[in-house]
């Protein structure tokens, strides 16, 4: 095997294995949010370096153009199994909001970062979400949030009206 055949194959494999990571675990692994995508992104530039003979303009181009599509329909990809656990395997609860941060001059936009646990199965979930404020919705340790989690997989969840 020729050494960029190689670099290829290897290169290929990560990018499976992080598509398969992002489509049905990145809602685990948010520490880690978008190590996934920029694996993939690096993989996919360097296997056109690697097996394209064109000017760094078109090489360019092409990268932009395949890792953009492959990047958004993996987000795609996610949000769909995130749906289908959620429809299939929902439950509700009601999740205790452990700290609320207002940040306001973050890039201009007025925001809230909520902390709150939830238990499922016997295991405490603590997780968060980013939100806008809104005048109606302010929290304090102690609040409840409403939300949806999937049976199956506790970690993906999403917030739901009361």
């Amino acid at each position: 095997m020729k050494r960029s055949q190689v670099i290829t194959l290897v290169l290929s494999t990560v990018i499976v294995a992080c598509s398969f990571i992002h489509i049905f675990y990145s809602h685990r692994l948010s520490k880690l949010d978008g190590v996934d995508q920029l694996a993939i992104a690096l993989s996919v530039f360097f296997i056109i370096k690697v097996r394209s003979r064109w000017n760094s303009i078109a090489n360019g181009l092409v990268f932009v153009l395949l890792g953009g599509i492959a990047l958004l329909l993996l987000n795609v990809l996610h949000n769909e199994y995130a749906d289908q656990q959620l429809t299939r395997h929902g439950t509700k609860a009601n999740a205790i909001v452990t700290s609320a941060e207002y940040m306001s001059g973050y890039k201009h936009y007025p925001g809230i970062i909520i902390k709150f646990s939830y238990t499922a199965g016997g295991k405490i979930y603590n997780k968060s979400i980013m939100d806008e404020i809104d005048v109606n919705r302010r929290f304090s340790v102690g609040d409840t949030i409403h939300i949806k989690y999937s049976s199956a997989d506790p970690d993906l969840f999403e917030e739901v009206a009361n």
